[in-house]
């Protein structure tokens, strides 16, 4: 007979987890940027020249696999994907659109145009997965 009340059940792997930041936009421009429409940005984040925003945080268990740059779509969860820039006195000077994401031109939703970069910690077993989109002058000529 088992005496169940003296056994303790670990399960490391579902303890552990990835830390995963898409930080869009670091501002490669020399003016301030307002970002909006994201579903990940409680109110419009002014970004100023040199700095970035993060735009979505995921923590991932480790026992579901490395994570992809998929998470960014999957957040969304069934809103309109798109992130759009204004200037400081309101003209939108850039629109991204999920659908557009194979389009010509550089685009916030093409993975290939994001910077990964991956750390290990050095006390835990987590790793630090971020996603970067550098926002560069030709993206913001205005519309």
């Amino acid at each position: 007979m088992c005496d169940c009340a003296n056994q303790h059940v670990v399960r490391p792997l579902e303890m552990d987890r990835y830390a995963c930041d898409f930080l869009v936009c670091k501002n490669n421009t020399d003016q301030i940027l307002i970002i909006t429409t994201s579903p990940f940005i409680e109110t419009d984040a002014v970004v100023s020249p040199g700095d970035s925003v993060l735009i979505h945080i995921f923590n991932p268990f480790q026992y579901l696999g490395t994570p992809s740059f998929d998470i960014f779509y999957d957040a969304w969860d069934g809103q309109e994907k798109n992130i759009s820039l204004f200037s400081e006195d309101k003209l939108l000077l850039k629109t991204w659109k999920y659908v557009d994401r194979n389009a010509t031109g550089r685009q916030l939703f093409n993975e290939s145009y994001w910077r990964l970069y991956i750390k290990k910690s050095e006390r835990y077993q987590e790793q630090t997965y971020t996603w970067i989109f550098d926002i560069i002058p030709e993206d913001i000529t205005p519309l």
